[in-house]
């Protein structure tokens, strides 16, 4: 009996897979540049994440320095004392006072010995002993 010849087809993918299999340092080197190929992806997305934080933390600080220009233009009008009087006199209606109007009030207050007053071990005693001598 003559054997026939026919192509057994898990014969050739044996033969494949033994190939596959003696090539052990190929198939780690390509599992390790398929990791090191994934890990830069992933790094690269992080990085692109990012900076589109950055650059929207720019954007934010313009916005701000714009608002803080503005604000400080703002200030700069408001200390002025020019605009102060001309928005008193125009909106509110107030004027300044003639000499007529200005009336001086003397206090009465004494004259304190210089001496006295600015020494800080005399200055207690000379305010206690006051306290008696005023009704």
């Amino acid at each position: 009996m003559a054997k026939r010849l026919t192509k057994n087809p898990n014969k050739s993918y044996n033969i494949y897979r033994n190939q596959l299999l003696k090539n052990k340092p190929f198939i780690l080197t390509m599992a390790i540049v398929i990791m090191v190929f994934a890990a830069v992806l992933i790094m690269y997305s992080q990085i692109a994440g990012l900076d589109r934080e950055i650059l929207k933390q720019k954007a934010e600080i313009e916005e701000l320095n714009k608002t803080k220009t503005t604000l400080v233009g703002d200030i700069k009008a408001v200390k002025s004392s020019a605009q102060i009087a001309e928005e008193a006199m125009y909106k509110l209606g107030m004027v300044y006072p003639s000499e007529d109007q200005i009336v001086y009030i003397d206090s009465g207050e004494e004259e304190n010995l210089a001496d006295i007053n600015y020494n800080v071990f005399l200055s207690p005693i000379v305010s206690v002993l006051r306290s008696f001598t005023r009704d």
